[in-house]
């Protein structure tokens, strides 16, 4: 074997071996996470809740850990001018959160965010409660490369629903559900990463009693600057979330029907 070819046989290998750290393809891919979620209520107007969860990407270029709580404040009364029996804005929201990812041939991302946003209800059909989420976030990544921090902001849209998969008379005490719920986010300034775009994600749910539930969904998200080196990203995510809630007791009433229904509405 001569020198020529024994060196473009090593030039192969090399490239071979180190062309398996390049950063995989997802322009298109498939994910899933999961996460459990829990809900403290401390009165009937005043909660706390958040969740914790882990997402992975294949092809595997990252895995990603995520803790996120906020403070929740249960609006019950409209100005007194309005007239009104019920209030426009349902519930206030104050959170913050935590994003690991662990790149696998990149250096890995650290984000803080803070949101504050608010619920209400769309006017709609009584059997199909519409409830928009409204939020502004504030987001600070920091690459693990020695670069400065990058703060960005972002607003985010939610309108979310539930349909009973078995009509019920009264109270929906368990049971299963179909939550769905589309999703939209405008940067007003972009973040180095994980841009995201829209959601669309419908699911299935079952309420196992009035502390405990379980929701799985096969979501459709856009979103850019997905990586250092792709502009976008058409994810399809898989994702199965956990409820339990501590609630405070409070009075029977002779049908709550409508109210456990919403409450299903994340």
């Amino acid at each position: 074997m001569n020198k020529s070819t024994l060196f473009f046989l090593l030039s192969l290998a090399i490239k071979l071996v180190y062309g398996q750290e390049e950063t995989p393809d997802i322009t298109v891919n498939s994910q899933f996470w999961t996460d459990f979620n829990g809900r403290k209520e401390f009165s009937e107007t005043k909660s706390a809740s958040g969740f914790v969860g882990y997402r992975t990407i294949n092809p595997h270029a990252y895995d990603k850990f995520v803790a996120y709580g906020s403070y929740d404040i249960l609006h019950t009364k409209s100005p007194e001018f309005m007239k009104l029996k019920k209030p426009l804005i349902n519930s206030f929201h104050l959170g913050s959160g935590l994003y690991y990812t662990d790149n696998k041939n990149d250096d890995n991302l650290f984000e803080f965010r803070l949101s504050q946003g608010l619920k209400f209800y769309i006017p709609s059909i009584k059997q199909l409660p519409l409830m928009s989420f409204v939020r502004i976030e504030e987001r600070f990544q920091k690459t693990f490369d020695g670069s400065s921090w990058n703060a960005s902001m972002r607003f985010r849209y939610k309108v979310s629903t539930v349909i009973e998969w078995k009509k019920r008379l009264f109270s929906f005490n368990k049971g299963m559900y179909i939550p769905i719920n589309v999703e939209f986010f405008y940067s007003f300034k972009e973040a180095d990463r994980d841009n995201d775009v829209i959601r669309i994600s419908p699911g299935v749910g079952y309420k196992f009693s009035d502390e405990w539930k379980a929701e799985f969904y096969v979501s459709y998200h856009y979103t850019r600057n997905a990586t250092e080196t792709q502009d976008g990203s058409n994810d399809f995510v898989f994702r199965l979330r956990i409820y339990k809630a501590n609630k405070v007791k409070k009075p029977p009433k002779i049908n709550t029907k409508e109210e456990d229904v919403k409450e299903l509405i994340e």
